[in-house]
């Protein structure tokens, strides 16, 4: 029996990109989803400003209220500390307030659906600052995704020692160390600037993939997934540590 359609809000605060999305699909292996409305906005992370305006707005222009929204889905990193935090915080805060399911969505592996692949190593990547990356490695097989590698934050060529032959390369962090992959990765193929920046439609896409596979929407389980310590981790550890 196929499933019925929903309305879901989704988006993805995790870089300096604002994207927010309305869509409309039924939870599927293979989604077929539409897009109602989507916005894709470079905010210089100005997400705590920016986000809620742009809920509404987005769902004024798919012509419909938040009532009538059946699910939520937002990306829960790797990405920006604090544009995670603000993402899953708003996103929780709504699906309290309308009693709305809520699917926390791998961010690197909702940039895999940014792109159409059949047969191909894909290697989405955010940058990460301090040199590094957060990335994973991803193997596509007759349009079937696995995933090679867990979400990892590291230098690219750490990341591309995993790889080998041709690999589709995309996101910020292939941008920044661009240079740094070609020389030791000769057959990177980049992928095209419009199909590597965060959109939230990807976000929905995968949320709708999660939701066939019975994955928790359950807004208490949803938090930010850093990846990397948070800088007040690392200096409460440093104080735990006896002195010399």
């Amino acid at each position: 029996m196929t499933a019925p359609s929903i309305i879901l809000l989704a988006a993805d605060t995790g870089t300096s990109i604002n994207t927010v999305a309305v869509c409309e699909g039924a939870p599927g292996l293979q989604p077929d989803m539409r897009i109602l409305a989507e916005t894709v906005v470079e905010c210089k992370r100005l997400h705590s400003e920016r986000l809620i305006e742009t809920v509404q707005w987005t769902l004024k222009e798919a012509c419909i209220t938040l009532s009538d929204v059946n699910a939520l889905a937002i990306a829960v990193g790797p990405g920006s500390f604090t544009g995670l935090r603000i993402g899953a915080a708003t996103w929780k805060g709504l699906a309290y307030a309308q009693n709305l399911p809520l699917a926390a969505v791998p961010s690197l592996d909702a940039m895999t659906r940014l792109s159409a692949f059949y047969d191909a190593t894909v290697c989405p990547m955010l940058d990460a600052r301090m040199q590094e990356v957060y990335g994973a490695v991803y193997r596509f097989r007759a349009g079937q995704r696995e995933k090679i590698t867990p979400d990892r934050v590291c230098p690219v060529e750490e990341l591309m020692r995993e790889v080998t032959g041709p690999v589709h390369v995309l996101g910020d962090g292939a941008v920044a160390y661009a240079d740094r992959i070609r020389a030791c990765a000769s057959k990177a193929i980049f992928v095209a600037g419009p199909c590597a920046v965060p959109r939230a439609s990807a976000v929905a896409e995968e949320a709708f993939h999660l939701l066939a596979l019975g994955v928790s929407t359950d807004p208490e389980r949803v938090a930010p997934d850093y990846v990397r310590p948070s800088q007040a981790e690392i200096n409460r550890a440093m104080r735990a540590q006896p002195s010399s």
